[in-house]
């Protein structure tokens, strides 16, 4: 089990093996784990490990698909005598984050060795900026799920759209459901931000964000892993500011370009 205390960075060896040893599992989680990690060691075979990114913001979806990275990395490090290397990683910030989910990436970062770059929003700007500083990076692992909005239509490997900056969006957890993403984080241990602790289920910015109405029993919210139906995810995201981090689209919705969580 992972300390959801302790910043340090994790034993790779030990996550990638419980990961895997998940994967093994004939069970609907072990399948969509299997299938995870497949998506990803295609990314790293046909792109290079030098030459894929993380789209990283501190949110469940893609705290788990970091967990997942890290794991297939590290089998394939292993595999091919190559040291370990940093992982970079895009953080597209929102005008008015919550401090938590700021030292959240922070400690993810010493925990999985992340080499994270921060961009300022809209999110249009922010790939156009890194890609001009990154350019060697031909692929983003990006935790976007089908019944995301945008996202139906998605495949594992989607391109960006024409007139965004040209990058490979990988989406290893693309049919993976709410409850998948909460199974898994329990299953392999994934250290997650305390803020889902607290009654929110879908985080963005301070002002757009609230804890889940659905959450709320006699007079206390529940965990976000708690909510009983998947489809009320967003309930307490705001469709109505103009704060948006990203490209103005109305929050909760997701970019065309990437995603946000």
């Amino acid at each position: 089990m992972v300390s959801r205390t302790s910043s340090a960075e994790l034993d790779f060896a030990s996550l990638s093996e419980a990961t895997y040893r998940l994967a093994d599992q004939a069970t609907p989680l072990g399948c969509k784990v299997a299938a995870a990690l497949g998506v990803i060691e295609e990314a790293v075979e046909r792109y290079g490990a030098e030459h894929v990114a993380l789209s990283f913001n501190g949110g469940k979806d893609c705290t788990a698909l970091m967990h997942l990275v890290r794991a297939a990395l590290h089998r394939h490090e292993t595999r091919h005598g190559i040291a370990s290397r940093p992982l970079v990683s895009l953080y597209v910030l929102y005008k008015r984050s919550f401090y938590e989910i700021d030292e959240f990436v922070k400690q993810s970062v010493r925990r999985y060795r992340l080499d994270l770059v921060e961009k300022s929003g809209p999110m249009k700007s922010g790939l156009e900026s890194f890609k001009a500083d990154h350019s060697q990076i031909k692929a983003i692992f990006v935790g976007t799920r089908k019944d995301d909005p945008y996202s139906s239509q998605l495949s594992s490997f989607s391109p960006t759209d024409s007139d965004w900056p040209q990058f490979m969006r990988v989406n290893p957890v693309l049919d993976w459901t709410f409850e998948d993403i909460w199974r898994y984080i329990h299953e392999d241990g994934v250290p997650y931000c305390c803020l889902y602790d607290q009654g929110y289920t879908s985080l963005g910015a301070v002002d757009t964000t609230t804890k889940n109405p659905a959450l709320l029993k006699d007079g206390k919210y529940q965990p976000a892993w708690s909510l009983a139906e998947g489809c009320l995810e967003r309930s307490g995201r705001s469709s109505t500011s103009s704060s948006s981090p990203a490209s103005g689209l109305p929050v909760p919705e997701k970019e065309p370009g990437l995603e946000r969580e």
